[in-house]
């Protein structure tokens, strides 16, 4: 049976594929394939014993790193989450391991005010009025004697959890939820939107930053994220300039995810290990 390939030149017929371009395309295909397979494995590890991301044992990683097709996925080992406003947290602050821009700011100002942050919001346990935001359906929140959670909640019924989380001394903010106890949702883009995204998930008991490693639809970006099984993601501000981010490697050193920070940014999801 001969393999043929779609033309798309207009007037053009179809070529035959020859032997070798058709044994070179089936072995990319399985490379890929295998590059999946192991990926998954990785996840599943990691979800299934929590010691080998979070670095319960001597000698592990602060943050795993763990690369899955067009996506990587970070599992921090942290001991606190916190929301830092208004300034980035210094790299120079050896227990701040990770740190990732998470509700969009407002307007470009030169100075830094919460009202300017989408949606109400808590940073070192204080509660804080941001200004609403349509897109917003879902909530994070997280405190030492609560720990994390995930809430489909639209702006109005947001208060509720955030203020629960700044009695605690927690943290909390307002984002658009992508996928919610299984459920997918629509999101805050057009599916044939490409960029770089990044969201706050949760697979299996673990919590964990995806990103995608190169430009991608944002329809695509869902379907990776599918794939992981993450049970809960919120979306996270990637704005040029707001995807500027840095996680501490096992060593002290810190590694940037994107090169060029931004003027402009204003909230950090920040993951301590103390």
């Amino acid at each position: 049976m001969r393999t043929y390939l779609k033309s798309h030149q207009p007037g053009r017929a179809c070529q035959p594929l020859q032997p070798d371009s058709w044994h070179i395309m089936c072995w990319d295909a399985v490379v890929r394939k295998t590059k999946h397979i192991f990926c998954l494995a990785a996840v599943a590890l990691i979800t299934l014993f929590p010691g080998i991301a979070s670095g319960q044992k001597a000698g592990s990683r602060l943050v795993n790193v763990v690369p899955c097709d067009s996506l990587t996925v970070y599992y921090p080992h942290f001991t606190r989450i916190d929301l830092v406003t208004g300034t980035m947290p210094s790299k120079s602050d050896g227990k701040v391991i990770f740190c990732c821009a998470g509700s969009f700011t407002g307007e470009r100002l030169t100075s830094f005010k919460h009202s300017n942050i989408a949606g109400d919001h808590v940073s070192g346990g204080t509660f804080h009025k941001g200004y609403k935001c349509g897109p917003y359906n879902g909530v994070f929140t997280w405190s030492e004697r609560s720990g994390w959670h995930f809430y489909n909640y639209s702006y109005k019924n947001a208060t509720a959890p955030l203020q629960r989380a700044a009695e605690e001394g927690g943290m909390g903010f307002c984002q658009t939820l992508l996928f919610g106890s299984g459920k997918r949702f629509k999101g805050c883009f057009k599916p044939e939107t490409v960029n770089r995204y990044r969201a706050l998930c949760q697979i299996g008991k673990r919590l964990c930053i995806v990103d995608c490693a190169r430009p991608l639809p944002f329809g695509h970006f869902l379907d990776g994220l599918e794939k992981l099984g993450v049970t809960h993601a919120l979306y996270c501000d990637m704005g040029r300039g707001w995807n500027y981010s840095w996680y501490r490697k096992e060593d002290g050193s810190v590694k940037e995810l994107f090169p060029t920070p931004g003027n402009h940014a204003t909230i950090w999801i920040t993951f301590y290990r103390e």
